[in-house]
């Protein structure tokens, strides 16, 4: 027999992005659900640095743009969040670090680039004294600046998130979603069982999974979507923690990220080195992140150290050029509301103007059948990666 459910919203997605949807909604007096396909974060979350940018990575060419602006108020929000003060509670998520550093290459382009990162926000990054640097940065010729940016776990952000609404939770798949009489009908699958959902309003917090879902509601063409490919490098071994960015002019060459495993620390690396790693062979960017971790880290000691990599895609509207999105997107089209964060740290606030467009409760307490199982936490990347030393 098919379990049926009626509920003011059904979230789709169990991200960062469709969890912060889910509280909001919950916190605002609706009674929604949520399902995921596959594990809670798998995809753009769990690839995640954790990087809670201030908006200094947006403005090295000296100009602060929307997207400045936008990251450095939500940093504020996540701080009022980590302490508590502000819902969610986040007090307990496991913080990496409170600080970033951000260092150039040498050169005038380099230089260039820590003179706008100093000049285009009101929250500046503070100058480092030789004396005062962490170790890894011995060998850096030049200006080195502190970074107000906080590195949380993303794995133990969700695991927090979900533990907030943990009955609202179903691991299952969505296979149809029909508009009758202003409600949306959505068929999941819950492991062998199908669960028909009678929603009010259908809120997509999916991903690159977002594309799919328009096309089931009918909807492909009102919310196009683009792929920003990326490939992230990972190294492990006997390795100081790491936090920070590499700048050459208005760009970030790398960015660095740290955490432990089994087998020692782990730098996870971003900027433009993934950019340019999505067109490159592995082996060709393995070997291509090492020359670039060298000379953004001179003396830095990578002799006994694991290389992997992984590719991953940045899923979000389409944007002129295929350019990145300068702000969040949350749109609503006939009880759809689709959701893409861009960043991670936007995502409460991309949860909130979800909500915003959330229709009046109307008084509905359904949930999931009895036993239906709760998506697990997705693994790190680290954790599933294939690794080599390298010559």
């Amino acid at each position: 027999m098919t379990h049926a459910a009626r509920v003011d919203a059904l979230v789709v997605g169990g991200g960062v992005a469709g969890l912060f949807t889910l509280d909001a909604l919950a916190r605002a007096g609706r009674h929604a659900l949520l399902v995921e396909a596959i594990a809670l974060g798998t995809g753009q979350t769990t690839s995640s640095q954790g990087i809670l940018h201030a908006g200094v990575k947006y403005a090295l060419g000296g100009v602060a743009g929307d997207d400045a602006v936008e990251a450095a108020a939500a940093a504020d929000r996540w701080r009022g969040m980590m302490a508590g003060t502000v819902e969610p509670d986040l007090a307990t998520v496991r913080t990496l670090t409170e600080h970033e550093f951000l260092w150039r290459t040498a050169g005038f382009m380099g230089a260039a680039g820590m003179l706008g990162a100093r000049l285009a926000l009101r929250t500046r990054p503070e100058s480092v004294t030789p004396q005062e640097r962490p170790a890894w940065l011995a060998g850096v010729k030049g200006d080195v600046l502190r970074l107000a940016e906080t590195v949380l776990d993303p794995r133990d952000l969700l695991r927090r998130l979900a533990g907030l609404h943990a009955a609202r939770l179903a691991m299952g798949q969505v296979r149809s979603m029909t508009r009758v009489d202003g409600w949306w009908r959505v068929d999941v699958l819950l492991e062998g069982r199908p669960c028909m959902v009678e929603a009010r309003q259908v809120f997509l917090a999916a991903g690159e999974g977002n594309q799919a879902l328009l096309t089931l509601a009918g909807q492909a063409l009102t919310q196009p979507m683009q792929r920003r490919p990326l490939r992230q490098a990972m190294v492990r071994g006997p390795l100081p923690w790491v936090f920070g960015h590499c700048i050459d002019g208005a760009r970030t060459r790398v960015t660095i990220t740290s955490d432990e495993s089994p087998r020692g620390v782990v730098w996870h690396v971003g900027g433009e080195l993934a950019e340019r790693g999505a067109a490159m062979e592995p082996g060709d960017f393995i070997r291509h992140a090492r020359e670039e971790l060298e000379a953004c880290l001179p003396g830095a000691d990578l002799s006994k150290a694991e290389w992997s990599s992984y590719a991953v895609d940045r899923a979000e509207p389409a944007s002129p050029g295929g350019r990145r999105p300068p702000s969040v997107h949350v749109r609503q089209h006939d009880g759809v509301v689709t959701i893409w964060p861009v960043k991670l740290v936007m995502a409460p606030r991309a949860a909130e103007l979800a909500c915003h467009m959330a229709e009046p409760a109307r008084g509905v307490q359904d949930g999931w059948p009895t036993g239906t199982a709760r998506p697990d936490l997705a693994p790190r990347p680290w954790e599933t990666a294939t690794w080599e030393r390298l010559p």
